[in-house]
């Protein structure tokens, strides 16, 4: 879920530019008139809900290089490398495609120094030696209010998605342990592995994307990989008895792969993200 060394960069560049902000040279505040003259413009889906839908990948906010969904940190890294752009607290970004591609309309309207702060390295050093970064964050208000609606259409999505996933009888799933079939409601699987396997991935209802869930947990196994250690093992007996006999037939909840299977992660998500903004507001007050 996340870009270690990015997001590091990211947090870095924003706690530096709260500390800083007061040093002359150092940081650039652009007077960017803490307030928002027009509304937020947030379609379905920045692009057009076809460009959205039918692109495996991201574009960069700057260039006609695109990247994989999957290789968010390799956007980033290119971004800041190339661009010199780091974007903060990447992690509490709920869409990370949409937002990538609301700020590529935007820096097409007007200058990026209209939205970024302005981070100057070296500073102390000849004018040769100093170089400027741009930091997106949501002190921008702008910013702020784009994080919020993607946390709270995200949340919808998921909400709705969890609600037809447990009105649906058509399911149809393998006991990974047994290869029993089950068919119905999802439930009907998962209580049969919580009470006949002792394999308890939590409550039906609190579960989203189940199917997609359940393949994730398959392939592991399919591997040879304990689901709680995540040791590989030689062959499937051995296999499964390591996780008979030491009490592993339950995930790892240190993994943070499964958090996007778990509706609470996304209120939690939002919570976060809302706490953060109150911490943000105490430090950069909206302007009135």
């Amino acid at each position: 879920m996340a870009a270690p060394e990015t997001q590091g960069a990211a947090a870095r560049g924003e706690e530096d530019c709260k500390s800083n902000h007061s040093e002359s040279g150092s940081v650039s505040y652009v007077d960017s008139k803490d307030c928002i003259l027009e509304p937020l413009s947030l379609p379905e889906s920045p692009g057009g809900t076809t460009a959205l839908e039918g692109s495996p990948s991201v574009p960069c906010i700057f260039c006609e290089e695109h990247f994989p969904m999957d290789e968010q940190d390799k956007l980033l890294k290119h971004m800041i490398i190339e661009h010199k752009m780091v974007i903060a607290d990447v992690k509490l970004v709920a869409d990370f495609q949409r937002y990538i591609l609301y700020w590529r309309k935007r820096f097409t309207e007007q200058p990026v120094t209209d939205f970024c702060s302005v981070i100057r390295i070296n500073s102390t050093a000849p004018l040769e030696e100093q170089d400027n970064y741009f930091l997106l964050c949501d002190v921008l208000p702008e910013d702020r209010v784009l994080r919020e609606e993607l946390q709270k259409q995200r949340l919808k999505e998921i909400l709705e998605q969890q609600q037809q996933e447990r009105n649906d009888n058509n399911f149809h799933g393998i006991c990974m342990f047994c290869n029993e079939e089950f068919f119905g409601n999802r439930s009907v699987l998962l209580n049969h592995m919580a009470r006949e396997h002792a394999f308890n991935i939590g409550l039906p209802d609190n579960i989203v994307n189940c199917n997609e869930f359940l393949c994730t947990l398959q392939k592991k196994l399919d591997n040879l990989q304990c689901l709680y250690c995540e040791k590989t093992f030689r062959d499937k007996n051995t296999l499964k008895d390591h996780m008979r006999k030491k009490q592993h037939r339950r995930i790892n909840p240190k993994n943070r792969e499964y958090d996007r299977f778990y509706v609470i992660n996304y209120l939690v998500s939002l919570s976060l993200h809302n706490l953060k903004c109150i911490s943000m507001n105490k430090i950069f007050p909206r302007a009135v």
